[in-house]
C-alpha cells in the first residue's frame, strides 16, 4: 500500500475536503466545502447546473441515498491508513 503522501493527490498542506462514494473511492476534492458538494452533484448527475441552496439538497437527499460522503482531509488520511479508501 502506497504511504498517504504518495497516495494523496491534492498536493497541498491545506485543509481540504474530498469527495468518496459508497465504494469508498475518493474521486475529487476542493479547499472549501460548498465546492465539494457542487463536485459530488456533478459526478452524480453529469452536468447540472442549480445554485448551492439546491445543491445542498440534492446532496442531503440523492447524493446520501447514492452513498456520496464529503470528507474532512484529517479524516480522510485516517480512513485511507485504515484501508477505508481507494
Amino acid at each position: 500500500m502506497q504511504t498517504w503522501e504518495e497516495f494523496c493527490r491534492f498536493h497541498s498542506h491545506d485543509i481540504f475536503y474530498g469527495c468518496v462514494n459508497s465504494e469508498g473511492v475518493w474521486f475529487d476534492s476542493s479547499k472549501a466545502f460548498d465546492t465539494a458538494i457542487h463536485f459530488c452533484v456533478m459526478h452524480g448527475t453529469g452536468f447540472d447546473d442549480r445554485g448551492i441552496e439546491d445543491e445542498v439538497q440534492w446532496m442531503v437527499k440523492v447524493g446520501r441515498e447514492l452513498g456520496f460522503s464529503i470528507v474532512h482531509s484529517t479524516m480522510l488520511k485516517k480512513m485511507y491508513e485504515a484501508g477505508l479508501i481507494k
